[in-house]
């Protein structure tokens, strides 16, 4: 018998459709004038955990029929964070160009206002002078991408803990 280590398919349209809903997450708290609040981050955070837990679960139960391992599991969970990222991105570049064209004013406006408190008029120029020249489509699309994978893949290890634990009850006890 001869069984396949990963099945790609299934498992792209899991991350595929996590990052579709962070998509509509971000849509929705953009509009809703909460998406640079410091809590819709931790929000967005603790969406991608419960959408890699969910998506190891389904592809764990559907897919491996059970037999996920603590490897299995954290592939899984690193090729789904890397899928939100993508299409996280993916949506960034195609609604910033297109849809919000103000976008990264109002990116650059949000972090003044969190970070330009008690300076001087000179600092306040430097400042606000120094975010729109870092506030780039580049910079946003590559920041979005390196910080969702590094977040994704820490995520992915604490997940995968849970297969491990659930592996080894499972083993039969040595005597």
């Amino acid at each position: 018998m001869t069984t396949t280590w990963i099945e790609w398919a299934p498992l792209v349209k899991v991350g595929l459709v996590a990052g579709l809903v962070q998509v509509v997450t971000g849509i929705v708290l953009y509009l809703s004038g909460v998406y640079f609040e410091p809590w819709s981050l931790r929000l967005i955070m603790l969406l991608t955990v419960a959408s890699i837990a969910a998506g190891n679960w389904w592809y764990g139960k559907h897919v491996l029929n059970g037999q996920t391992t603590y490897f299995r599991a954290l592939l899984v969970g690193v090729v789904i964070s890397v899928l939100i990222a993508a299409v996280y991105v993916t949506y960034n570049l195609v609604s910033v160009s297109l849809i919000y064209p103000h976008f990264l004013e109002d990116m650059v406006q949000a972090e003044f206002d969190q970070t330009s408190a008690g300076l001087d008029p000179a600092q306040v120029a430097q400042s606000l002078g120094s975010l729109r020249t870092e506030a780039t489509m580049r910079n946003l699309a590559v920041g979005n991408f390196v910080s969702a994978c590094r977040f994704g893949t820490l995520a992915s290890t604490v997940v995968a803990l849970g297969f491990l634990t659930r592996w080894r009850r499972r083993q039969p006890a040595a005597r």
